[in-house]
């Protein structure tokens, strides 16, 4: 059992990831925005964290190039469905120089995510 943060401001989305992930008997921590994140990081350690790009007004990837000392042994996927001015490529690129483990694209299939949650998670044990 992994022990997830999930920062994600789409209730639905989160709903859904939460869901997929308990039932794979993992524990969930969500949260929607920024400032609660960095308050679970601050408090607790996570085996992995999801991070939205788009969280309302704020940026998911500034979060993770701004807060790395928060989380410098947490390993983050990066979960986008694009958005205004910001191609997947671009979005690619930039979770990549901030150190994220993975990407995913909205809409995502179960298994890609199990997938991306175990690649984390090895990452996290190395």
């Amino acid at each position: 059992m992994a022990k997830i943060l999930l920062i994600e401001d789409d209730t639905a989305v989160a709903d859904a990831i939460s869901f997929v992930l308990r039932r794979n008997n993992h524990e969930i921590t969500h949260v929607s925005n920024t400032l609660r994140a960095k308050q679970e990081l601050a408090l607790s350690s996570f085996d992995c964290a999801f991070i939205d790009v788009w969280l309302g007004k704020e940026d998911g990837l500034e979060f993770l190039a701004d807060n790395s000392n928060l989380f410098s042994t947490t390993p983050f996927i990066v979960i986008s469905g694009g958005g205004p001015g910001r191609t997947l490529e671009n979005v690619t690129a930039r979770a990549d120089a901030y150190g994220a483990v993975r990407m995913l694209y909205k809409p995502f299939e179960d298994s890609e995510l199990l997938d991306a949650l175990s690649q984390a998670l090895k990452a996290g044990a190395s």
